[in-house]
């Protein structure tokens, strides 16, 4: 973070060195940018370096985007230059997150450029590009942030318990993801007196300051902070433009999160409605909303109205994008998972199959996308005890994701949790048991000791120790896997329904079966109102207080 004269003297630096490169800088001020900027010009030039700035174009196709930069850097003169108008550069002919896809693709060639560039960024643009771009954003050799400056008073405190992604990568520093969650705030309130419509107000401040909390997990802050803003977001339901209904989808990504699966489902129709009357049934964020409300239906156990939209999302991307586009992918990814739920393995496989070879041509075989669909196809034949085949895809996924994202990286924490359920299926505990602390480990460093990942690696951890005769150091992981459930998301969530249900069953296994049926009858109520009856996860505390009330 930095102030007007701070970052102004942090880029003047960086910018006297003699060899290209990438800079962010996340900014919400335009005037503030361009005293920055005035300040560093002026200070380069006395070096008799020179810095000229390019504009993006404005609402174009991402491929039309890419080519204007790529020749703009060839053609400039200057050694540094300064990119603005990333947010609104692209037209909504294609999502964000596949616009960015493609910048990501192109990363070399940005480089190949010989420049030293500072990419200004949004706050609100800034949280997709982080996670639409990882390779790209990956190489940025500072990612710097101008702020103005506000104080945090004593008593302006957050719930927040866990750490995530922000513009300097996976914060450590509660204090700091507290500080921006606050400023977005403060600056909401400065445009509100100002006269800033609601749109404005959602889309620039709130939006981010929610999903900021999300990044960093806290839960019970981000549904405090959904409920202030709520008499805010019913009155732009009734809204009908293309923007409305992205910040409709955005705010039911969140809640669905949360598990509020009843809120979000009206906001998903809301913004799958807007799409198909002002962009058309075709266009490729219809897709995406039908996407959204198909994966909110199998979360729900809601199988039969799910997989028509999957089908409808991937036929309208296959037509548009063309068979071959990493959104299609993604689509075919979505539809084979359905089928993993319901069972439908032989439907599944070929589909997981097409979405990694597709990632594989297109974004290449080292791509953290294609790791995810090594993963995603190596869970499948886990599933399905073939776990001579599941092994080496689960190795390869967690390679290219160490080599990528990091050792340290929350994903590749993932695929340690995903090789050590393995072996422990395998009955290889010795192999499992380093594997899951590693994962505990990264978790708690990168995410927080308080993050729901964290519980799960606990809970991971407890269900071997329980298999290995380790009880007491089971129950109290399974204690402590419960407690981080209920506290970060809460006493109706889906997660604590599982974690009540794992402690239970515990129980019912060790004959304590006065402490299992209170839990398992919470899990068993929590699941048939969030899920409903026939979910496959309310058949679990079901069958288990069944046993604990027979005293088996």
């Amino acid at each position: 973070m930095g102030t007007i004269d701070d970052l102004a003297q942090r880029l003047t630096r960086w910018g006297l060195r003699q060899t290209g490169g990438l800079l962010r800088v996340e900014y919400s001020s335009e005037f503030a940018r361009q005293q920055v900027m005035q300040q560093v010009k002026q200070a380069l030039q006395a070096q008799q370096i020179s810095l000229e700035e390019i504009s993006l174009p404005r609402a174009q196709p991402p491929e039309t985007v890419v080519r204007f930069l790529l020749e703009a850097l060839e053609q400039s003169q200057s050694p540094v230059v300064s990119v603005v108008g990333f947010a609104s550069a692209f037209g909504s002919q294609v999502p964000l997150p596949d616009a960015l896809r493609l910048f990501n693709f192109n990363r070399e060639r940005f480089v190949a450029a010989g420049k030293l560039q500072i990419w200004w960024m949004t706050p609100n643009f800034l949280q997709t590009a982080i996670h639409a771009m990882p390779d790209l954003n990956s190489w940025f050799s500072q990612r710097l942030q101008l702020i103005e400056p506000i104080a945090l008073p004593a008593d302006a405190s957050l719930a927040i318990t866990r750490s995530g992604e922000s513009t300097e990568g996976f914060v450590a520093n509660l204090e700091d993801a507290k500080r921006r969650v606050y400023e977005l705030l403060q600056r909401e309130r400065a445009a509100q007196a100002a006269g800033a419509s609601d749109l404005e107000r959602l889309q620039t401040y709130i939006l981010p300051a929610l999903e900021a909390l999300a990044d960093v997990g806290a839960e019970q802050s981000l549904h405090d902070l959904t409920m202030q803003f709520e008499g805010l977001l019913n009155q732009l339901k009734f809204s009908n433009t293309p923007e409305i209904a992205t910040s409709l989808g955005r705010l039911a990504n969140l809640y669905a999160a949360q598990g509020r699966y009843s809120e979000a489902e009206p906001l998903y129709l809301q913004a799958l409605e807007i799409r198909r009357s002002q962009l058309g049934a075709e266009h490729p964020t219809t897709a995406t909303s039908l996407n959204n409300l198909a994966k909110l239906y199998r979360a729900q156990g809601r199988y039969s109205e799910a997989e028509p939209l999957f089908l409808d999302a991937l036929n309208i991307k296959r037509r548009q994008l063309g068979a071959e586009h990493p959104s299609t992918a993604l689509s075919l990814n979505n539809l084979a998972m359905l089928y993993d739920s319901q069972g439908r393995y032989s439907e599944a496989e070929p589909l997981f199959l097409d979405a990694l070879n597709i990632n594989r041509r297109q974004l290449g075989a080292e791509h953290p996308d294609t790791a995810s669909s090594l993963n995603n196809l190596a869970a499948l034949y886990h599933f399905q005890g073939r776990y001579g085949e599941a092994e080496p895809l689960f190795l390869d996924a967690l390679n290219i994701r160490r080599s990528q994202l990091g050792a340290e990286h929350p994903s590749t924490a993932t695929s340690l949790n995903n090789l050590a359920l393995l072996y422990k299926s395998q009955g290889r505990y010795g192999e499992a048991e380093p594997l899951y602390l590693d994962a505990l480990n990264i978790r708690r460093s990168q995410l927080g000791a308080e993050h729901p990942d964290t519980a799960q690696s606990l809970n991971n951890l407890a269900n071997l120790y329980d298999s290995q005769g380790r009880y007491s150091e089971a129950e109290l992981l399974y204690l402590d896997a419960l407690n981080i459930t209920r506290s970060q998301l809460g006493a109706e969530h889906p997660d604590t329904a599982s974690s009540l249900n794992n402690l239970g069953a515990f129980y019912v296994e060790r004959g304590n079966f006065e402490a299992a049926i209170p839990l398992l009858q919470q899990s068993l109520a929590i699941c048939e109102r969030v899920l409903g009856d026939s979910h496959p996860n309310t058949l679990v505390p079901r069958h288990w207080l069944e046993r604990a009330q027979a005293g088996e």
